[in-house]
């Protein structure tokens, strides 16, 4: 297992731990395209396409950044990329993620100031689980587990058992799965960790109000979704009602 994926202790080590998504859940925005488009130039929906279409090998560990990188710069017309060229689009990438939602910033502000255990399961790069061990919210976060580090993506069953595997060494006991709360914005993800007994809820995407959000049988139609509130609000509900403090 990683090494890399811990953080600093929590500071209350309460029973329930709370257990966010990134992208769509923390991240304000969720389309790096017209970012990347800026510095590659070329078609933008075929810059698009390459970022989308290799996304998946990158998180899960199966090509490097080079490779990602260069696979996207081939379908903007670039032949060929630097290593600085390469870190350069991978700020760039990084950059566009860390933007937190407000209203995921102030819950992750009001679960920290209570001492709650909190922690992140992302798909997402091992360049990506570097940079956002570096921001300054991440103090708050006992750990991450970053399924490229793993070589293993939601909703595969196993990145969910390293994440209870890794918080049990963590408190130095058992990690039941009821107690992890557990916020992602992919209905699939959420399905496969509610399989386990997690205590797992439908974000609805920052960013694209109400998407998914029929998919839980929260509204009757995806006309209604654009109407539902917030994640951060579901949230704050949900933990509420399992007695976590946020006042």
């Amino acid at each position: 297992m990683s090494k890399k994926r811990r953080g600093p202790a929590a500071a209350d080590p309460k029973r329930i731990t709370v257990v966010f998504d990134f992208g769509g859940v923390l991240s304000a925005g969720h389309d790096p395209v017209p970012t990347i488009h800026e510095l590659l130039g070329g078609d933008v929906q075929e810059v698009g396409r390459a970022l989308w279409e290799h996304r998946g090998d990158y998180d899960a560990g199966r090509i490097d950044a080079g490779e990602y990188w260069g696979r996207v710069a081939t379908a903007a017309g670039v032949e060929a990329l630097t290593e600085t060229e390469v870190r350069e689009l991978q700020d760039a990438d990084d950059r566009y993620f860390l933007q937190l939602d407000p209203r995921s910033r102030e819950l992750i502000h009001d679960l920290a100031r209570n001492g709650m255990r909190m922690a992140l399961l992302s798909n997402a790069s091992a360049a990506f689980g570097e940079d956002v061990r570096r921001t300054d919210w991440f103090e708050a976060f006992s750990l991450a587990v970053i399924s490229a580090e793993e070589k293993v993506v939601k909703p595969e069953t196993e990145i969910y058992r390293i994440l209870m595997d890794v918080l049990a060494h963590e408190t130095g006991g058992v990690t039941r799965p009821g107690d992890l709360v557990f916020f992602d914005d992919r209905a699939e993800n959420v399905e496969a960790a509610r399989a386990l007994g997690i205590d797992a809820h439908l974000w609805s995407r920052n960013g694209e109000a109400g998407e998914q959000v029929a998919a839980e049988g929260e509204v009757e139609d995806q006309d209604d979704a654009a109407a539902v509130e917030h994640g951060a609000i579901m949230a704050r509900r949900v933990l509420e009602g399992r007695g976590v403090p946020l006042a």
